[in-house]
């Protein structure tokens, strides 16, 4: 599994999954996102998820929470900026342009 620290990283978790090194490495280059918060790698026993890999995005309260799922592993991503809108819609066409799953979501 890929690392990223630094730049707008601030966790103390390095490690993602190959998905979430992409999603990662497209959200350090926007400049509306200042910092970026990675969650562990959370692997789902039982649920190999094929090659389907799947990004949800939801808004929280102060950030956004990006989900990523590939091959029986989630992880969570939070990304915070000024522009919620412009790095949400940035982020989609990303996610669009790489034919991954993508769904938007709310918390409940």
């Amino acid at each position: 599994m890929p690392h990223r620290q630094g730049g707008k990283i601030t966790s103390s978790h390095t490690t993602v999954t190959e998905l979430g090194s992409r999603v990662v490495d497209f959200l350090q280059k926007l400049e509306t996102v200042s910092k970026i918060s990675l969650g562990p790698i959370q692997n789902l026993r039982g649920n190999g998820g094929g090659g389907i890999w799947a990004v949800k995005i939801i808004d929280e309260s102060h950030c956004i929470l990006v989900t990523v799922a590939q091959s029986g592993t989630v992880q969570d991503l939070r990304f915070y900026t000024d522009h919620p809108q412009q790095a949400k819609l940035a982020l989609a066409r990303f996610i669009r342009d790489n034919d991954w799953d993508l769904k938007f979501g709310r918390l409940v």
